[in-house]
């Protein structure tokens, strides 16, 4: 079952709320795709635009969280840096093998659960960190 985007996930800042929106409709494209078993280039396809879309969100969220000085900003950085390892590991376990019923797991627990969790505990303290004017990026 897909994650659903809903109001408990909005960090509160339009543009990063997007992009988690993105990200996480991406991910249950991956999963999708590997549960019914699409071809490779499909499922290839999806995973590198995660490639390149993780890395351009995580690189940004960090510059604000670095700009604005939040506190958590290193823990943010570790945090994304263990969430790239585990996105490697899956990519590597889908060359070797292709999409399998434990890739689907791995991808629900170790990339859509962690990425739940890490908006809810830290991505939500960069709100109050920023001034009210930059909340808004245009």
């Amino acid at each position: 079952m897909p994650l659903i985007w809903d109001d408990s996930l909005k960090i509160g800042i339009p543009e990063i709320d997007q992009q988690h929106k993105q990200l996480i409709d991406q991910m249950n494209l991956l999963v999708e795709a590997m549960k019914n078993n699409k071809g490779q280039d499909e499922i290839q396809k999806i995973i590198n635009f995660l490639d390149l879309y993780v890395r351009q969100h995580f690189g940004f969220e960090e510059q604000c969280m670095h700009r604005y000085k939040c506190p958590i900003a290193q823990t943010n950085d570790q945090a994304h840096q263990q969430f790239i390892a585990n996105y490697e590991e899956i990519k590597t376990e889908f060359a070797n093998r292709g999409p399998s019923f434990v890739l689907v797991l791995q991808i629900n627990q170790n990339l859509l659960d962690w990425f739940i969790n890490h908006i809810r505990k830290i991505d939500t303290q960069l709100k109050p960190c920023m001034p009210a004017s930059t909340q808004t990026f245009a």
